[in-house]
């Protein structure tokens, strides 16, 4: 038999009854709300690099490789007789690299060495000869003096005799001439000693211009010599040598190049569209093992190979502990600068010319917006346009999202 429901049923079944159509309504108007937001891109903050705009300096730099090489080196050079040392071998200062054919040297320094005594030989020659002549002429001149003399006193004896009568004229005549011959006999010996003497002295001179000229080839011959063996002014390591021992070179030729490893330099590449932009006296930033090393460009090479220049860059500290040999190095030569200015920090958000887009943070989106950059630097982008000081930006990659216009930052 039914019983009769209460007016409290009835109301708690009519309560159940209108809670399900108002569960639905509920649940559909939080989705509308919801959808725009779903429907947004966004991005994750922790996946993304966000900067902030400030004002500061920047460099425009031109992005090269470089390798650490020795900062001097030194070249050996003769004909080879014997290798001692190979490429990659350590040498201390004084050691032997080659040893020489000295077998030329020898004989060439043999020669000379006769040479030199044929000449002095010659030259004592010439002097004995000298003394020797001076002294018959000396002998000559005295005798002459002595026959004048005698001479002299006759005419002065015939001279009285003849004002006495005692001599005649015919005689007086011939003690004058007599006495006038001796003093040209004894004028004449003083003049042949004089030109003896002068001429003499020139031979000498003559064979000691000579002399002195064989000795100079002489001590260049022992210097040759002395070189026998090529050794190192001071220590390194051998980074090249002649491989073939017996090898015959021309006089100069490198036979070997020793490199000191304490003090080095970079050797740099770059694409030969910025050629025009190199110059000696830039600046240089050279990044080893992450950190910073000053440098200024030495030299520029004017050949240019497979597309691309090389260059030299001199380092303010030539042995600092980060490089070594063949270090491979990143290079930035400083084209400009530019202070005060608007800046960025570099990252993968920057595409190929000047105009970009950007995503700007506002709140939790961040907004596409179109910028100007100008210079660009190792670390920093100038800002020309569309930024402002303190503006955050999104630097990571963003290729990916710029069909929209705003993102979601979760």
């Amino acid at each position: 038999m039914d019983r009769e429901i209460t007016i409290d049923e009835r109301r708690k079944l009519g309560a159940r009854r209108l809670l399900a159509p108002a569960a639905v309504v509920a649940l559909g108007g939080f989705v509308l709300l919801s959808l725009p937001h779903w429907l947004r891109p966004g991005v994750s903050r922790a996946r993304v690099r966000i900067a902030t705009v400030d004002r500061g300096p920047v460099e425009a730099t031109i992005e090269a490789s470089g390798t650490a090489v020795p900062a001097s080196e030194k070249a050996l050079s003769s004909p080879i007789e014997r290798v001692l040392k190979h490429a990659g071998e350590m040498v201390k200062a004084g050691d032997a690299v080659v040893a020489l054919d000295t077998s030329a040297s020898r004989l060439e320094t043999e020669r000379l060495e006769d040479r030199v005594a044929q000449k002095r030989n010659e030259q004592t020659q010439l002097r004995i000869g000298l003394e020797r002549s001076l002294a018959d002429l000396d002998d000559l001149h005295e005798k002459a003096r002595l026959d004048q003399a005698v001479l002299s006193s006759k005419l002065e004896r015939d001279r009285k005799m003849r004002a006495d009568g005692l001599v005649s004229d015919e005689a007086l005549s011939q003690s004058e001439n007599e006495a006038r011959k001796g003093a040209l006999t004894v004028e004449h010996l003083a003049a042949s000693m004089d030109a003896e003497r002068r001429a003499t002295a020139a031979k000498l001179e003559g064979t000691a211009l000579d002399l002195r000229i064989l000795e100079k080839e002489l001590a260049e011959a022992r210097h040759r010599l002395d070189l026998a063996t090529a050794r190192c002014d001071d220590g390194g390591v051998v980074t090249w040598v002649v491989p073939q021992e017996g090898a015959t070179v021309s006089r100069g030729e490198v036979i070997a190049r020793v490199a000191r490893l304490d003090a080095f330099r970079v050797e740099a590449t770059v694409s030969d569209v910025h050629a025009a932009e190199l110059r000696a006296g830039l600046p240089v930033w050279v990044i080893a093992d992450d950190k910073q090393l000053a440098g200024t460009l030495q030299s520029v090479r004017p050949a240019i190979e497979n597309g691309a220049v090389k260059f030299l860059v001199d380092l303010e500290e030539p042995s600092s502990p980060l490089l070594r040999q063949n270090l491979r190095v990143d290079v930035f030569v400083v084209t400009g600068r530019r202070d005060g200015v608007l800046r960025i920090p570099r990252g993968p958000f920057v595409q190929n010319g000047s105009a970009q887009e950007v995503f700007v943070v506002a709140g939790d989106r961040a907004v596409r917006r179109s910028v100007r950059l100008g210079i660009a630097g190792r670390d920093w982008l100038e800002v020309q346009g569309g930024l402002s000081e303190h503006d955050q930006v999104i630097v990571s990659d963003m290729q990916d999202y710029l069909g929209s216009s705003t993102l979601a930052l979760n």
